[in-house]
């Protein structure tokens, strides 16, 4: 602790309030022998994170993906090195090496620029100039390629698949339908999209790519691209595995036979992807929607 301040190591893994994942990597922590506790914050669903505090933990989780992990290799290996440094010691006091420190944390986190705790306001609260000798660690080893896994680990993680429903008049039915699947990685460490690019083109996937506001997004639009992404990922994601298996099996080839141009068809549609799909509060077509509309009866 510095100056009536603390630091202290905590790895997050985001939960996206599902029951399933949690019990599917508490499974994985248990045998590893890994403490862990949820954090559920406001959710009446299912817990937002898990959260590991124990050093030893944090450096087993470390060398597991080690020469796996991308986005969170330098972090981990930051977390590791202060705790081996400086776990269990007492840094009260010592501004300077509170400041030594956090600075390299902040740096690996740019965009915190709506922060309470930046390194400005320590600037200010320590009444410090710059200090160039901060703590430093070695380079984290990272992947030559990235694997089928690792891609639908993203996925589960910050990806969905969507049925997208519009108006268009000119079909028989009044609406359209499209289908979609995405991965949106927020902060992405500079080695992620070309490790992302690499994997696409040896597997013969030609996703839209775009980067805004510090965020890497991945479409399959086109019905095709869709069906071949989930063939190729499938089979290896968790939370977003009955989806997937819906959208393969049932969705997309009823879509292909033209079912979705009758209002019952349509309708059946919209029914099968609400029932295995995440919580939609803001959706606007749901089958309440067409059953009022159509005057429809289940």
């Amino acid at each position: 602790m510095g100056g009536g301040y603390g630091l202290a190591t905590e790895l997050q893994i985001s939960l996206r309030k599902s029951e399933l994942l949690a019990g599917v990597i508490g499974q994985f922590l248990d045998r590893q022998d890994i403490q862990y506790r949820y954090d559920y914050g406001d959710s009446e669903n299912g817990p937002r994170k898990m959260l590991i505090h124990n050093s030893e933990d944090i450096e087993t989780l470390r060398d597991l993906g080690e020469g796996i992990y991308i986005q969170i290799a330098e972090r981990l290996e930051y977390l590791v090195a202060v705790d081996r440094e400086y776990g269990g010691k007492t840094i009260a006091g010592n501004e300077e090496l509170f400041y030594q420190l956090y600075k390299p944390w902040t740096d690996m986190h740019p965009y915190w620029n709506s922060k309470k705790y930046t390194l400005d306001f320590f600037e200010d609260e320590f009444n410090i100039g710059t200090i160039d000798d901060i703590f430093d660690v070695p380079n984290p080893k990272y992947p030559e390629s990235i694997s089928t896994e690792y891609i639908a680990g993203a996925f589960d993680g910050a990806g969905m698949i969507s049925l997208l429903i519009n108006e268009q008049p000119v079909n028989n039915t009044g609406y359209g339908m499209a289908f979609n699947a995405r991965i949106t990685v927020t902060h992405p460490d500079i080695r992620i999209k070309p490790n992302f690019i690499r994997y696409l083109e040896n597997h013969g996937l030609a996703p839209t790519i775009s980067k805004r506001e510090d965020r890497l997004n991945i479409q399959f639009n086109a019905i095709n691209s869709v069906e071949k992404f989930i063939e190729e990922v499938g089979e290896s994601t968790t939370y977003l595995y009955n989806l997937c298996e819906l959208f393969y099996t049932q969705l997309i080839p009823a879509y292909k036979d033209q079912y979705h141009t009758t209002k019952e068809g349509f309708f059946d549609i919209v029914r099968a992807f609400e029932e295995v799909a995440p919580e939609r509060p803001r959706a606007k077509y749901t089958t309440e929607f067409f059953e009022e509309k159509w005057d429809l009866e289940e």
